[in-house]
């Protein structure tokens, strides 16, 4: 062991594993002592290549103990002293992490690697174009003190990680996918070095990272690397087959004005995250043969899935994240009851009509009541995905109306409130932290750690029986009925929501939203 060096309240240090020697820092944590383990290498790759495992590591110390993160774009702070976004603020944005092409690094929290403890890994949203495992909102230290080895990992993002381009010939796709991917199979490995039980590993993505962990879990190959599964607002999306990939890739050359993919591989990582591509395209898998066998949602559909006990659900304000009228407009945002009228039957039917009538009964608001028709896909997704797990194994679903105090509550359960509770973060946050606060985040805690070790939560129905999830409001967990599960079951079979997700989806290609 070598000389501890001290860094305020935190002890640096050298461990030798028979894995290698790694750096930790030692932190006490609710009068634990927890370790925490940055920047370990599981892999490497060429650009638009697929990543290799790293087995061995003949360097000491083999990890850099630094986040790291994948070229993105960066959002400039003063923008929202405008905006709000809870997806802007600071906690979840990566601007300390050192940028480089090659992070393909995890980083773990534990209480010790004596002996074995259950595993959460960890996949972090962001649109699949911002995001690393060590911003503030992740950090695994206090759900380490409750005895789980937390661990988060990065994965190529937008162009060098989803876009399908051609190299040497050959169709290159799915590779942030294929990170993730080899990021489970070293820690399925590894974990064991670090006090993991490897055959008690829970995979938990939230947004994007959420649709990436119900990729996985329909994935024949992934999902050999972990045992249970928590997905947070998200869940499989429809897959492109590869002539789709192959016709996406030659737009994406074209629209860019590039005459090659070896254009691609000679720009300087700058240029090339900033060359246009909808969002889209970045959150659709492929079919490829290899990552998948079929389309995602059909998989799940025809029940060709290994079952796992599953916690999913959803906030209860998915999209209250900003308070601007020209934003507003950008998504299409009606202003007037007779603008929204007009364009609600003109994008949507008759359909729309009647959603937007039982909406109107609930959030009187015009502009609250489009962002719950603009969110309904989020929780349509939850509950098609609900009765498709729960046929198969044990399945729990939440709804989450905990509101955490960034701007006094403004934005509600918005998209991601329920992370400073499950992660334990919300006491590091920078705004007002109340009693009610901790003791939601006790609620949440309690409950995720319960699955995370045993696939069970004490106290809560499964929802196959009856079809009841639970509510996370005021400082109170009860079990209520899936909220508008009739107008969705009314609406679900009209292509209504798939009207709503691309339009939604297009509004956020110039409107930035995570």
């Amino acid at each position: 062991m070598a000389e501890a060096l001290p860094k305020g309240n935190i002890m640096a240090q050298l461990k030798q594993l028979a894995l290698g020697n790694f750096i930790y820092e030692n932190e006490s944590v609710d009068h634990r002592m927890i370790q925490s383990f940055l920047g370990i290498p599981y892999a490497k790759a060429e650009r638009f290549g697929l990543p290799e495992m790293i087995d061995t590591y003949q360097n000491s110390p083999a990890n850099s103990a630094v986040g790291l993160r994948f070229p993105q774009n960066d959002v400039p702070p003063l923008l929202n002293f405008f905006l709000k976004n809870p997806m802007m603020r600071k906690e979840i944005l990566t601007a300390k992490d050192k940028t480089a092409e090659n992070a393909f690094v995890l980083n773990i929290w534990t209480s010790g690697t004596d002996r074995k403890k259950p595993v959460l890994v960890f996949i972090h949203g962001g649109g699949f174009t911002y995001g690393s495992g060590t911003t503030p909102l992740y950090n695994g230290k206090y759900l380490a003190a409750k005895d789980i080895v937390v661990v988060t990992i990065n994965y190529r993002l937008s162009e060098p990680g989803f876009i399908c381009v051609k190299t040497n010939g050959e169709l290159s796709v799915n590779r942030g996918f294929f990170d993730q991917q080899c990021a489970l199979k070293w820690v399925r490995k590894n974990i064991e070095f670090f006090g993991g039980d490897s055959s008690n590993i829970t995979l938990m993505g939230q947004s994007a990272g959420g649709l990436s962990v119900s990729t996985h879990m329909m994935s024949e190959e992934s999902s050999r690397y972990f045992d249970k599964l928590i997905v947070c607002s998200a869940g499989a999306n429809d897959c492109m087959t590869l002539e789709q990939a192959e016709k996406t890739a030659d737009h994406f050359l074209k629209q860019n004005r590039l005459s090659s993919s070896a254009d691609l591989l000679s720009l300087p990582w700058k240029k090339l995250i900033r060359l246009k591509m909808p969002l889209a395209v970045l959150s659709t898998p492929v079919i490829d043969g290899v990552l998948l066998k079929d389309d995602a949602k059909h998989i799940m559909k025809e029940g060709n899935f290994s079952p796992k006990p599953v916690l999913l659900g959803t906030t209860g304000d998915e999209l209250k994240m900003v308070d601007n009228k020209s934003w507003y407009k950008g998504l299409g945002i009606a202003a007037k009851d007779t603008d929204f009228r007009e364009k609600c039957r003109q994008d949507y039917g008759e359909e729309g009509i009647q959603l937007s009538a039982k909406l109107s009964k609930q959030y009187p608001s015009l502009t609250e009541m489009q962002f719950k028709m603009m969110e309904m896909p989020f929780h349509v997704t939850a509950l098609r995905e609900l009765k498709l797990y729960s046929a198969k194994a044990s399945c729990y679903g939440y709804r989450m109306n905990f509101v955490p105090n960034a701007w006094n509550g403004l934005r509600g359960a918005y998209h991601c409130a329920e992370l400073p509770y499950i992660f334990g973060t919300i006491q590091d946050m920078d705004y007002p932290v109340t009693p009610e606060n901790i003791k939601q985040m006790e609620i949440i805690q309690q409950d995720w750690a319960a699955f995370i070790k045993d696939g069970v939560i004490p106290g809560r129905e499964v929802f196959a029986d009856g079809g009841k999830i639970t509510l996370y409001e005021n400082t109170e967990a009860t079990a209520i009925r899936f909220p508008q599960r009739e107008i969705i079951e009314a609406l679900q079979d009209t292509g209504l929501f798939t009207k709503i997700s691309k339009n939604f989806m297009r509004g956020r290609d110039d409107n930035f939203i995570a």
